[in-house]
């Protein structure tokens, strides 16, 4: 009796000192994770001009934006924020009509989160923003009105849809497209994917992290996920960051997957420079810059975060490299065809705060070559 008594002991005793040992990894992981902010560019070099008051401030509406799956990822229409605003049709910037003046030539200009502007301090520092007031002090014989219609983790796929099924009703005179860094990072295939929003999400509206995670299979992994999740237990989201980080340190695509991130890319430009040309709307494409994709002279954060993207980050750069050597087989396609990947080459300030993203005065800069670039073809 002595012998089951103590035999009981020992297990409750390795399970009372499991779960101090499971609690006190769990108040490790919470005191390591205190300092970090919900967004990576807070307190980067990049936005040393910027109060943390107004970082935060960005940081929260950039995750509180709504988006919604309607046969790609979309903003849901009429958001306001301190420095977001999505307008009537799903697009970041003032409200327009649906019909163009006659004395108006429209430019929208379609892209991912770079275009949309993800961590501008307003709408009005965006790229496209800054065109606007490019040409708005600019003596024209027709009002030139540009339009921001970037999305959040837009690529060539969605770039596509979003012209032929919602961007012609605007009656466009030319599309610019701002495009190359998501297609090179995250090599998607012939399907529409984009990481974190499953395609049973259709119509939902709700932030990135909500399509993320409100969803509801009967996957038990995923219901053990969730309920992770929702009780708050961080120790396994620490570990499985850690996994992927050894996972994506050593992850190196093949040539040919590279090649075919290239082509797809090329071969969807191609397809949307032919559409508008038969309805009688220019087309210019534009390989964008990336962080290592120029001679950039690097600040500190900048160099720190391509030394840690390593291998990851070449194989990237790689593939962005070859979409700007395709631009010539796209030159006879479409209206005009520029690389943009050295735009920052003479630029000493911080302007990266991840491989793609930059701050306001990368956004103008940005803008003023394009801005060049368009003086040629109007």
């Amino acid at each position: 009796m002595s012998a089951q008594i103590s035999y009981k002991k020992q297990i409750a005793f390795f399970l009372i000192l499991s779960a101090l040992l499971l609690f006190a990894v769990e108040i490790g992981v919470r005191i390591i994770e205190t300092p970090y902010e919900p967004c990576t560019f807070i307190g980067k070099d990049a936005f040393k001009n910027i109060e943390e008051i107004k970082q935060n401030q960005i940081c929260e509406d950039n995750n509180s934006t709504l988006y919604e799956l309607d046969g790609i990822l979309k903003y849901v229409p009429n958001q306001n924020m301190e420095t977001i605003s999505i307008n009537s049709h799903g697009f970041r910037g003032d409200d327009f009509s649906e019909k163009k003046d006659l004395d108006t030539y429209r430019i929208f200009i379609v892209g991912g989160s770079t275009t949309f502007g993800g961590g501008t301090t307003s709408d009005d520092t965006t790229m496209p923003s800054f065109l606007q007031k490019k040409f708005d002090v600019t003596n024209s014989d027709k009002k030139i009105e540009i339009l921001n219609a970037g999305i959040g983790s837009a690529y060539s796929y969605s770039e596509k849809y979003l012209i032929e099924n919602d961007l012609m009703k605007f009656q466009p005179d030319l599309i610019i497209i701002y495009s190359g860094g998501n297609d090179a990072n995250n090599r998607y295939g012939t399907e529409y994917s984009v990481p974190g929003f499953p395609q049973y999400s259709q119509n939902k509206k709700l932030t990135k992290t909500q399509l993320a995670y409100n969803i509801e299979p009967t996957d038990p992994v995923y219901l053990a996920k969730k309920f992770i999740k929702e009780i708050n237990y961080r120790t396994p989201f620490q570990l499985l960051k850690i996994y992927q980080g050894i996972e994506n340190q050593y992850f190196t695509p093949s040539e040919s997957a590279k090649i075919q991130a290239q082509e797809l890319w090329t071969t969807r430009m191609g397809e949307i420079c032919k559409a508008n040309n038969d309805v009688g709307i220019k087309t210019i494409i534009l390989v964008q810059p990336m962080l290592g994709s120029g001679n950039k002279q690097l600040s500190t954060d900048e160099k720190i975060l391509l030394e840690y993207s390593g291998v990851y980050m070449e194989d990237s750069i790689d593939i962005l490299n070859k979409m700007a050597g395709s631009l010539v087989e796209l030159e006879n396609i479409c209206h005009g065809t520029y690389d943009l990947r050295m735009i920052f080459d003479d630029v000493k300030e911080p302007l990266l705060f991840d491989h793609l993203h930059v701050n306001d005065l990368g956004n103008e800069i940005v803008a003023e070559e394009i801005y060049e670039i368009l003086i040629n073809h109007l």
